[in-house]
């Protein structure tokens, strides 16, 4: 008895024909009859009943043929364990973020994963995010976060956080008052505002409230380098600034921004990967985590954050 002779055994039962189950083998219909004969021999006990048009198997055969198939799928398993030994596969997460992601969010989020999966690395890349989408499509990320895009429904995705959006007025004005109320959007939107390259999400996002509240957005023909300058530009008066609160280096000449029910403007961050991103265990495992984890992670980011909205107006 050979493996050759089990396998051929297994294709003849399922499918029902010496013709089919030789093309499915790759062998000649000689070779899968001989084959099976001498394994019936060595049996001693046929294991098919033969028709002029059909071959199925016999009472013998049906009892004997799930102890044959475990036998292949050991075989199989077997071959498997080799190969992952001869090339095993790295553990790791390959991340992309955008430079607009709160770093206190990505420490709340990921310190608990490192402590409970030392095994696994997380590896991150911090670029723009055409960059990141194009490395994701080229499987060179396994997942990226980032702005919420909701038009790239093909890909996967988990919530992760959303973050209030800051006015910084152009000018140097006194610092405000602790608990300041927020300011109107319909106050600010007739201002100049300077911007950031359209890259991190940052500039898609201001453009898309504006555009949502059917306003036209008065930018600056200039552009800041980072999120820095946005702030110095409007202490110098260049231009307003629109920012999320993680990114403001002060707090104290920014104003929360709520739209006419009285509700904060946000910015939505979301993980996304590809299909293909989940086949392997640590991109799975980190993604069960991130489903289980990313809502409580983000709720101790609220409260890390000074607060800058108040609930009405």
């Amino acid at each position: 008895m050979n493996l050759n002779q089990l396998r051929f055994a297994s294709a003849l039962a399922r499918q029902g024909s010496f013709t089919r189950a030789a093309e499915e083998c790759a062998v000649t219909q000689p070779t899968l009859s001989n084959a099976i004969a001498y394994l019936e021999e060595e049996f001693g006990e046929k294991l098919f009943l033969r028709t002029t048009r059909h071959v199925s198997l016999s009472p013998f055969g049906a009892k004997l043929m799930p102890e044959i198939e475990r036998v292949l799928s050991a075989q199989e398993n077997l071959l498997r364990r080799a190969e992952a030994l001869r090339h095993p596969q790295p553990r790791s997460v390959r991340i992309g973020t955008s430079p607009l992601l709160s770093t206190r969010f990505l420490d709340l989020l990921i310190e608990p994963f490192r402590e409970s999966s030392p095994d696994i690395d997380l590896i991150f890349y911090e670029m723009n995010m055409a960059d990141l989408h194009a490395m994701l499509e080229r499987e060179e990320l396994d997942l990226i976060f980032g702005v919420a895009e909701p038009k790239k429904e093909q890909r996967n995705r988990a919530f992760l956080y959303r973050e209030t959006l800051m006015y910084v007025p152009k000018g140097r004005e006194q610092p405000l008052p602790g608990g300041a109320l927020p300011v109107r959007f319909d106050e600010i939107a007739g201002d100049v505002f300077v911007m950031v390259p359209d890259a991190c999400g940052l500039t898609r996002t201001v453009r898309n409230i504006f555009r949502s509240h059917r306003r036209p957005l008065h930018e600056y023909p200039g552009e800041a380098l980072s999120y820095q300058v946005l702030e110095q530009w409007a202490a110098l008066g260049i231009g307003a600034a629109i920012l999320p609160s993680s990114k403001l280096a002060s707090v104290d000449r920014a104003r929360g921004i709520i739209d006419k029910q009285g509700h904060p403007l946000l910015v939505e961050f979301d993980a996304v990967w590809n299909a293909n991103a989940a086949k392997g265990e640590p991109v799975r495992q980190f993604i069960r985590y991130l489903r289980e984890t990313a809502p409580a992670a983000a709720e101790r980011m609220v409260e890390h954050v000074r607060p800058a909205v108040e609930a009405s107006a």
